[in-house]
């Protein structure tokens, strides 16, 4: 079932919540885990297609540049389906924070009403379209999330801080680089995408 075939089926509480949240995050992962195995087949393939090159061999050359072809259409379609995760994620994350801060305040009206609006909104309409504009679907997201404006200015910080934390982590990088520590740097920018990918930014 779809985010939003999910909220559209009832008004759903906190712990019904979180499992489709664990879905939507899991999702995105696979899909990036998926972009970075395809990458590394990219990479090999264009070893072997310079190798091919430089030996003469045009059959193997043809051979490879259909498989780098058929591989774009794969990028494609991965990163797609990557980025409509990603977006799902951040609108389930938030309304899902902002859903614990009302029943937090006892607000039930506001939380109907944040469902309401998330349930009847364009976002999904969005996600559908052949381009995705996420500037769009960002703007509409905060307008629905309008209604717990606090709960809204509270999350602005939760992200300011994950992005402290990001910045801290490439400063570290930028100081083992420069002490020519690249074996130690190379590791960092791993952990680094590691983190951004799993959402754990200020994990230690």
């Amino acid at each position: 079932m779809g985010l939003f075939d999910f909220l559209r089926a009832k008004p759903v509480n906190l712990e019904e919540l979180e499992p489709h949240l664990r879905e939507v995050s899991a999702r995105r992962r696979k899909a990036m885990s998926q972009l970075r195995k395809l990458s590394h087949k990219r990479d090999t393939l264009i070893e072997r297609a310079r190798k091919a090159r430089k030996d003469g061999d045009n059959i193997e050359l043809d051979y490879i540049w259909q498989e780098l072809k058929s591989l774009r259409t794969d990028v494609a379609y991965i990163k797609r389906d990557a980025k409509v995760a990603t977006l799902e994620e951040i609108a389930l994350k938030r309304y899902f924070r902002g859903l614990k801060r009302l029943k937090e305040r006892g607000d039930t009206a506001s939380m109907l009403e944040l469902f309401r609006r998330l349930r009847e909104s364009g976002l999904e309409a969005k996600l559908q379209k052949e381009e995705i504009d996420e500037r769009a679907y960002m703007d509409e997201l905060n307008a629905i999330l309008s209604v717990v404006s606090e709960e809204v200015e509270a999350l602005e910080e939760e992200e300011d801080e994950e992005k402290e934390a990001f910045l801290r982590e490439l400063d570290k990088i930028i100081e083992t680089e420069e002490k020519g520590k690249t074996r130690e740097a190379k590791e960092r920018k791993e952990r680094l995408s590691r983190k951004l990918e799993e959402g754990e930014l200020g994990v230690e």
